[in-house]
């Protein structure tokens, strides 16, 4: 893949997107001191040189009443033919919200969203039963907090306040609000105007539950997915193992993984490690070099860890269709 080179106007565009994806081209236009017609052109070339491949909205779904649980799998003797079927199957799936293709220890993560352990558990031995037989070993775990950065490493910023899913309890929605979402965790930047036509309600209607699911934090990022790769960056997840922790040890290594500009997620969670981030590097041995720096930082807490390369993520959607409807175990249950 030959690396895209980005001009400075280029990236103050990436930015802005990255800060907020429906930003009316006008706004962009003006922060970064060119006109709308130049802005619109830049904006497709980078959709058309696939810089872009498009724009969504994280959703705090544990505000919803929904788990983040997490599934780490490792393929048994696959081919390329069934790798690239269980790649079809899995991203038809209406329970995942998002995959990710991996070299390293697991080849494959998926995300699922569930109101209860007995849709976890259905949606679990459904994809068991379907393409289990490809499989030599899975994981599940559940995110209890995913801190989501700027990227600061790609645009020389120092915007480091983080987006947190899991940072509050639930809040009372409707299902006006449940098809918003939807329509914006699919593309981000979709009209007011033809949500509220696909709603059939107000234009105003519209506007006024998108402030008021920003303002309740139920809308926590509005994002341009950028490809990074084209880019000249690798994505690798790291899976730290813990040792003589406190609870200010704990806020100390967040912190300073919150503060590291190439540093893009940072995640609490229960079932595979202690502690998770994700990190944009360049170079041959950045992983290397990155990782031997915190280890020396954290010397008393760092046991011991295990990298993942992500190369590719084919869905991310924070609101995928059985989140819009009963799951099967839930429209089971009521017809009990």
């Amino acid at each position: 893949m030959d690396e895209v080179q980005l001009d400075a106007k280029d990236k103050k565009i990436l930015y802005q997107l990255d800060v907020n994806a429906r930003q009316p081209l006008s706004k962009i236009a003006k922060k970064v001191g060119l006109s709308q017609e130049v802005v619109s052109y830049r904006i497709k070339n980078l959709e058309r040189l696939g810089v872009i491949e498009g724009y969504y909205a994280a959703i705090d779904v544990t505000k919803l009443g929904y788990m983040y649980c997490r599934v780490l799998i490792k393929y048994e003797n696959i081919s390329l033919e069934q790798e690239r079927e269980v790649l079809r199957r899995v991203k038809s799936l209406p329970y995942v919200g998002w995959f990710s293709r991996n070299d390293g220890r697991w080849d494959l993560a998926i995300i699922v969203l569930a109101k209860a352990i007995a849709d976890f558990e259905e949606a679990y031995d459904d994809m068991r039963f379907q393409l289990g037989k490809y499989f030599q070993e899975t994981i599940v775990s559940i995110a209890f907090k995913i801190y989501h950065l700027r990227n600061n490493y790609l645009f020389g910023t120092k915007d480091f306040t983080p987006a947190v899913l899991g940072e509050q309890a639930m809040v009372t929605y409707d299902e006006t609000d449940t098809k918003i979402l939807e329509l914006l965790s699919k593309n981000a930047r979709t009209p007011i105007l033809d949500i509220a036509r696909v709603l059939g309600v107000a234009p105003n209607t519209v506007k006024n539950r998108i402030k008021k699911l920003l303002k309740q934090r139920i809308i926590i990022a509005l994002k341009a997915k950028i490809n990074t790769a084209m880019l000249g960056y690798e994505h690798y997840k790291v899976f730290l193992m813990l040792q003589n922790m406190n609870e200010q040890k704990q806020t100390a290594l967040i912190s300073y993984l919150q503060y590291n500009p190439n540093v893009v997620y940072i995640t609490k969670a229960f079932g595979i490690a202690d502690l998770e981030f994700e990190v944009m590097l360049k170079g041959k041995n950045a992983l290397y070099d990155f990782m031997r720096t915190l280890r020396e930082k954290f010397a008393d807490v760092i046991k011991g860890y295990e990298s993942l390369l992500i190369y590719e993520e084919p869905l991310i959607s924070y609101l995928p269709s059985t989140l819009t409807s009963a799951t099967p175990a839930s429209r089971r249950r009521s017809t009990k």
